[in-house]
């Protein structure tokens, strides 16, 4: 017999109604559709006497019966007659059903073998509503309820209690394996003179057959199946990982990649089923195209759940993730089953290749990436209607607005059409080949250059560069460590869950552990203590606070911060030797915090991984050539009195009224998104301005120019002679520069043509030639006009 079944009135019922007999008993078996109550309600119809155009309106009794919704016996009954039933949701009686259909599968309750599809009717009861989780890792249809699910679970939790062991959700790509479809691995694996035959000769190679993807309302003739070619690297050390992990946590596969992908992957990492079984789920199941979702899985309790993932975003950053570094054998492919997820362009992911060539190489196809995605347009109603049409077009955009595209068959092929084209693309233009050309050709140039010069100390440049060890004529080269960083992770977080049951045990059996709460603990306080400057990391464009390696660096209880204050402990730039030179925080950093650790962004990454601060030594950004680390002191204590006058107002204004009408103190303002504006603000002053000669702004004039790299006053006649023959250091800083610059001309121009001339005020004050801009900015500028007062 199962539990009792509340019966409530259904929404159709004409609210509110009285009670005026009950036709049913406690311990009374009823049959479906029997009538057991009676009730009254009122309603208005026009008055049938009435010789009027528009008749009034009489109020008229009228007579309802409810039917019960199910057969069973009657347990109790909780309404009297004359009772008023004043909405849907009111628990008339409860009736014991000989089944509740809590498990169903293809249409049929599991339990006693009843259709259940069609069970729709009047009352609003459908049994499907019974049995709506799907708890199975596959597509075949089987769905439990709540309650259900609550005792299998628990079921769950009782038997990996008695095991110890935990659950472990994998991600695939990137994050166990990396997988390209460029048939040069196929041509180098073949070849074993080939310099990349070492790293690759133990690639694993399938082929997928699938179903060719027609549009919506296509009537033609069945198209043939398509056949794409895998090529698949398993990341170092995943077998003796998973030889280990699976003796301390059940695991689970959950990828954004179709099934008969994801059956291929776990074939290669784990043939016989002893690690994953048939615990896969994929895209073509999980009910989303841009999440992923514990409760899926784990619909009631995800207390003992452990996720590895290399993307946070798609988890939406769960509190027992635990993101992982991306592995990126395959340079410059990045992960194949993507194509639907929000892009990264230009946010820091991991560490760089530690060979400077292909690194190099890395950092130019990025670049030309992002020129190919960002074409260039005749005028400004050319680019407005470009933007309107890749809006319109791009089913990633359209899926994010839908919320995800559960259900939408329309967007899913869409979706499935745009990775089949990016498959495609990549299969014929065979980005690895044009890589290892390039590479080839690179040494090929230096080579030639060091033939016909030697260093300053006598020493042959080839030397140099055979000490650098960077001649390797490879592109790809495997020296990922990772996975031995993520096992002793894994390890301390079980050994630690243990711990706190066996306490538990002693203190209350009935608390219990949970992993939501004990691993953002356990990261808070790694790096507890640390307060991190990023310069010239975070991608113009970017909103600060979301990109993720802050929000990365912040759960392991690292402050973040985006200006040079006193208690910055770490400044993380990218190394000065490529060109660009040091930013203007990166030196004020170096002048007045001589404690602080200048080091390149593979330090966080380290520590990320390791969960626990790793020594500087290795990472520290070496100085070079000392003139480019110079600074003016004038320039920073103008920089520190901007920052301080800005902290001051924010202070000020949370004191005196709420920011925009919704901020009513300093904390509920976001300070560090200001101090970004301040920043940004420094940046874009034009040298157009009437206080052109002030000593900051031309400062920062000067960090324009040069890309970022200081030069002395003497040496400025230098490069203007540079400038007048074509010669240029380009820079983010110099591109925000011109855009504020044009921005600033543009508006002087249209405030020109529209100008009114108006009589002075009374008070003979001016009006503001800045009242066009909004609050925050006007105040920035306020405080600039204090700092040019002499």
């Amino acid at each position: 017999m199962s539990d009792s079944t509340p019966i409530t009135l259904p929404q159709s019922v004409p609210f509110p109604v009285t009670i005026t007999s009950i036709d049913c008993s406690v311990g009374q078996t009823v049959a479906k559709h029997k009538p057991i109550f009676k009730y009254k309600y009122w309603e208005y119809q026009d008055d049938p006497n009435s010789q009027e155009a528009v008749p009034p309106k009489i109020r008229v009794e009228r007579i309802g019966t409810f039917e019960s919704p199910i057969e069973g016996e009657v347990q109790q009954i909780n309404i009297a007659v004359l009772d008023e039933v004043a909405h849907s949701g009111i628990e008339l009686c409860s009736i014991r059903e000989p089944c509740s259909h809590t498990v169903q599968y293809g249409g049929l309750c599991a339990l006693c073998g009843k259709a259940v599809e069609d069970e729709k009717d009047y009352s609003g009861y459908t049994f499907e509503d019974r049995a709506t989780i799907s708890m199975s890792h596959d597509n075949t249809g089987l769905k439990i309820s709540l309650d259900e699910a609550a005792k299998i679970e628990q079921s769950t939790t009782d038997r990996l209690n008695e095991e110890k062991k935990l659950i472990l959700v994998v991600d695939l790509d990137q994050t166990v394996i990396h997988a390209t479809v460029d048939p040069t691995v196929g041509e180098w694996q073949s070849d074993p003179s080939n310099p990349n035959y070492p790293a690759i000769k133990d690639v694993k190679t399938f082929c997928l057959e699938e179903e060719a993807i027609v549009p919506p309302g296509w009537t033609g003739p069945r198209l043939a199946p398509t056949k794409c070619w895998y090529y698949v690297k398993v990341r170092p050390g995943l077998s003796d990982f998973l030889e280990e992990i699976v003796n301390l946590y059940e695991m689970h596969i959950y990828t954004m990649a179709t099934r008969n992908y994801a059956l291929a992957i776990a074939k290669i990492i784990d043939p016989t089923g002893k690690y994953f079984g048939d615990r896969i789920l994929s895209r073509d199941e999980s009910g989303s195209l841009t999440h992923k979702n514990l409760k899926r899985l784990f619909p009631v309790d995800q207390s003992m759940v452990v996720i590895i993932d290399d993307r946070g975003d798609i988890w939406q950053w769960e509190s027992n993730l635990i993101k992982v570094v991306p592995y990126d054998f395959f340079v410059g492919i990045g992960d194949i089953n993507s194509s639907f997820l929000p892009k990264k362009n230009g946010q820091l992911t991991g560490p760089t290749k530690k060979r400077k060539s292909i690194a190099k190489l890395e950092a130019q196809a990025t670049a030309e990436l992002q020129v190919e995605e960002e074409p260039s347009f005749d005028d400004d109603e050319d680019k407005a209607a470009a933007d309107l049409d890749a809006d319109s077009a791009s089913p990633v955009d359209r899926i994010l607005e839908l919320g995800g595209g559960e259900g939408n068959t329309d967007l899913l092929i869409e979706q499935s059409i745009t990775r089949n084209q990016s498959i495609e693309q990549q299969q014929s233009e065979r980005p690895l080949a044009k890589l290892q050309h390039d590479l080839e050709k690179m040494h090929h140039h230096e080579q030639d250059g060091h033939s016909r010069s030697n260093s300053p100390d006598g020493t042959s440049a080839d030397e140099e560069e055979d000490d650098d060890d960077d001649e390797d004529d490879n592109l790809l080269y495997d020296d990922d460590n990772e996975l031995t960083a993520l096992n002793k992770v894994l390890i301390n977080i079980h050994n630690q869950y243990y711990k706190i049951l066996g306490e538990n045990i002693l203190k209350n059996s009935s608390l219990k552990p949970d992993l939501t709460k004990i691993i953002p603990y356990m990261k808070s306080q790694t790096l507890e203590g640390i307060t991190v400057l990023f310069s010239g990391i975070i991608p113009l464009g970017i909103n600060f606070e979301n990109a993720d390696i802050v929000i990365w660096c912040k759960q392991f209880g690292v402050k973040v911060v985006n200006e040079v204050y006193p208690e910055v402990t770490h400044v993380v730039c990218r190394d000065p030797s490529n060109g660009q030179g040091p930013t203007f925080k990166a030196r004020v950093a170096r002048k007045i915090l001589p404690d602080a650790h200048i080091v390149n962004p593979d330090w966080l990454f380290a520590c990320l991984s390791a969960w626990n601060k790793v020594d500087e030594a290795d990472y520290l950004i070496p100085l070079g050539d000392e003139k480019l680390w110079v600074v003016r002191s004038k320039d920073i204590e103008k920089y520190q009195k901007a920052l301080e006058n800005q902290k001051q107002k924010e202070a000020d204004r949370s004191i005196q009224r709420p920011r925009f009408g919704s901020i009513d103190s300093i904390e509920e303002y976001d300070l560090e998104q200001a101090n970004q504006e301040v920043d940004e603000f420094l940046a874009g002053i034009s040298d157009d301005d009437e206080d052109d000669e002030d000593d900051l702004e031309a400062t920062l004039v000067d960090e324009i120019r040069n890309g970022g790299n200081y030069k002395n006053v003497n040496e400025e006649d230098e490069y203007d002679e540079e400038l007048e023959n074509g010669k240029s250091a380009d820079s983010f800083i110099k591109e925000l520069y011109s855009t504020k610059k044009r921005k600033h001309e543009q508006e002087e121009e249209d405030e020109s043509e529209n100008e009114v001339v108006e009589e002075p005020e009374s008070n003979g004050q001016k009006p503001s030639k800045d009242e066009d801009l909004d609050e925050l900015e006007q105040e920035l500028l306020d405080g600039f006009d204090d700092l040019e007062e002499d």
